[in-house]
């Protein structure tokens, strides 16, 4: 797949290795020129320092015959406009990391935008994932609306309290995909335990929504 990264962050750094490994070809663009340096210097990659909501700037990396642009930028209105952009002049799917969570989903849905991304769950790791795996991108995110990540708090009432990740019956279509404690965020392992006042993120199907919210209140 051709991939074009706006954002040479350390998201877009670790994001662009990860697709480089798995023999995908792309290129980033980002308007710090030291960023784009490093980047091209570590990683052997094309860098384009500039303005990705400019439409000559995404010109210079043939975006209508990207099969993914993801834009990375720490803005979620530039991202939005990147996108619209990107789907504008041709490119086949758009993702868009959104800081808010309070944005309509239809107006999403307008600006072309093919899959957001959550800051508290954008690891390159699943990103990578959603945009180069078509059976993982039919359950993750908010692709194409069709899913949805959750944010629960557990309480001391909740069914999950005090059992390990590996002893939870999700119902079909959803996983667990993160905790937080002490403010950070964690990967559980299997064997974790699932401790009182933990808020835990649950990716699933909007069709099984429901059934998750009922098992985990």
């Amino acid at each position: 797949m051709y991939i074009v990264i706006i954002g040479a962050g350390s998201l877009g750094y670790y994001l662009a290795h990860l697709l480089l490994e798995e023999n995908h070809e792309c290129v980033v663009i980002d308007k710090d020129s030291a960023k784009c340096d490093k980047i091209a210097n570590d990683l052997d990659i094309v860098a384009i320092n500039g303005d990705a909501t400019d439409p000559k700037t995404l010109g210079k990396v043939d975006i209508s015959e990207a099969d993914a642009v993801v834009a990375l930028t720490a803005q979620d209105e530039t991202n939005m406009v990147i996108c619209l952009l990107a789907k504008d002049l041709g490119a086949k799917q758009v993702g868009a990391r959104i800081s808010r969570i309070d944005y309509n989903e239809k107006i999403l849905r307008k600006l072309g935008i093919d899959v957001v991304i959550h800051p508290e769950a954008a690891a390159a790791g699943y990103i990578e994932e959603l945009i180069t795996k078509p059976e993982v991108l039919d359950l993750a995110f908010l692709s194409r609306g069709n899913a949805e990540i959750m944010e629960f708090e557990v309480t001391a009432k909740s069914k999950l309290a005090g059992k390990k990740v590996k002893d939870i019956e999700n119902p079909s279509g959803s996983a667990i995909i993160g905790f937080f404690e002490k403010g950070e965020l964690v990967i559980p392992s299997p064997e974790m335990k699932i401790k009182k006042g933990t808020k835990i993120l649950i990716i699933a199907k909007r069709s099984v929504a429901n059934s998750v919210r009922k098992k985990v209140m």
